[in-house]
């Protein structure tokens, strides 16, 4: 199995920097002007990566101190929700059953629970080079066995969120296949009533186009008689209003009003009667009339009804739907977390790999310090003597994703840079002079202990 071992500190393109350089630039930083340092190490956390089949690499932290926990949802029974769909073939117990499930109820949640396994975002952790630093090795825990439970018991959470998942989606095809078969039957119901009414009203429209033609031929006679018989008086009346004008123009009276009123009424009597023939011809054909009306009228309250009807049935699949949805929306959620468990390691062409992330412990006065591999800022030439040099405590920033590590840290603090006093002084040298204020000597940043 290949071991890796990562930089403690790389420049700004994760390249690892001489080992001289990344010892004192930890030292430098810990410390900074004034610090003294009684015990420093550096230390190297073990981790195994395993890759996946689906891609990407497991982490394990082999301490033992690190686990990962997913929330799960403990769903109700769809199955049984199904089988009681398919038994029942009543429409109305059916939609009644549908609007009484609480679609998205969740019976309860439980923790899925990894032991050893690296939930947390690297970032850019493990993109960092490789350097062969002065490492006390973490006690390794984690065994090849529990590497196959661990893999074994994610994979089965895997498949047990995606059988839910495809149960969830088996159950919304059944409401959708549920309603649309009564949907269908709302809709050939409209269809039919439609049909129905339409019949009706163009036998109706029928017959009142023979109502009409024959009440016209009928009128037509009855008029032609009566007003042949009304108006036979008018031309008596005619002549004896121009008798009366005559009277007038000789001045033998002085109105004819008395005549026109005659004729007036006469007319009067006439309009009555011919429309007493004319309304009498007129109420079949409102009868008729009103019957379409009252046709269509049902014909729009009934397909109202059956529109309104499926309108529901709309709104019960969608109301469900989105309730399947919610739930499913979580467990795809889980399903994320779990897939995503395995991460994507550029560093690595193996299937199984040990990762060793440096970190650098000090005792620092009474204070324990930890401090996670570092991107180094650079240099410059020192100038006007050192006058200018910059301050150590600004010399590096912190990787993305290694300071998960400092919070777990539970270490036994011994020291191991002592031993490498030339090397280290050496990488103080380059420091000074790439313009950074520290000291030259690492018995300057020990003092007198």
């Amino acid at each position: 199995m290949k071991s890796i071992n990562l930089s403690l500190v790389v420049d700004d393109n994760f390249n690892p920097l001489p080992i001289q350089k990344q010892l004192a630039i930890c030292i430098a930083k810990i410390a900074g002007k004034n610090n003294r340092i009684s015990l420093a190490t550096v230390i190297g956390w073990p981790l195994l990566a395993i890759k996946s089949e689906g891609g990407g690499y497991y982490i394990f932290d082999e301490t033992g101190k690190f686990s990962a926990s997913i929330n799960s949802l403990i769903l109700q029974d769809y199955n049984r929700i199904i089988s009681m769909l398919q038994k029942t073939s009543d429409e109305s117990q059916i939609l009644e059953l549908m609007n009484s499930i609480r679609w998205d109820e969740i019976k309860g949640s439980s923790t899925l629970h990894f032991d050893f396994i690296m939930d947390q975002d690297f970032k850019n952790l493990l993109k960092l080079g490789s350097s062969q630093l002065p490492l006390q090795i973490l006690d390794r825990k984690l065994k090849d066995i529990d590497v196959q439970f661990i893999i074994s018991d994610i994979q089965g959470a895997e498949n047990k969120v995606l059988s839910e998942i495809d149960l969830i989606e088996k159950t919304k095809e059944k409401i959708s296949e549920t309603i649309a078969i009564i949907k269908g039957r709302r809709v050939e119901k409209r269809r039919q009533t439609e049909s129905e009414y339409d019949a009706k009203i163009m036998g109706k429209n029928e017959e009142l186009k023979r109502i009409v033609s024959e009440e016209k031929s009928k009128v037509e006679g009855e008029i032609k008689q009566f007003s042949s018989q009304l108006y036979s008086k008018l031309p008596d009346i005619e002549v004896l209003i121009a008798k009366a004008e005559l009277d007038k123009e000789a001045g033998f009276v002085d109105s004819t009003s008395s005549v026109y009123s005659i004729k007036e009424k006469y007319l009067s009597e006439i309009t009555g009667k011919l429309n007493e023939i004319k309304e009498k011809h007129k109420i079949d054909i409102r009868r008729l009339r009103g019957e379409l009306t009252e046709l269509n009228s049902m014909k729009q309250r009934d397909l109202n009804k059956i529109n309104e009807e499926i309108k529901k049935l709309d709104e019960l699949q969608q109301s469900v739907i989105a309730k399947l949805n919610s739930v499913e929306s979580s467990e795809k959620a889980t399903l994320d977390r779990l897939q995503k468990l395995p991460k994507f390691v550029s560093i690595l062409a193996e299937d199984k790999a040990e990762i060793i992330v440096p970190l650098l412990v000090a005792q620092v006065s009474s204070n324990r310090v930890i401090l996670p591999p570092q991107m180094y800022k650079g240099g410059k030439k020192s100038f006007l003597g050192g006058i200018f040099k910059k301050d150590p405590l600004e010399i590096s920033e912190n990787i993305e994703g290694g300071e998960i590590f400092i919070n777990s840290l539970d270490f036994n603090l011994g020291d191991n840079l002592r031993n490498y006093k030339d090397l280290i002084e050496k990488g103080l040298q380059e420091l000074s002079d790439e313009g950074w204020n520290v000291k030259r000597s690492l018995e300057e940043y020990y003092g007198n202990t």
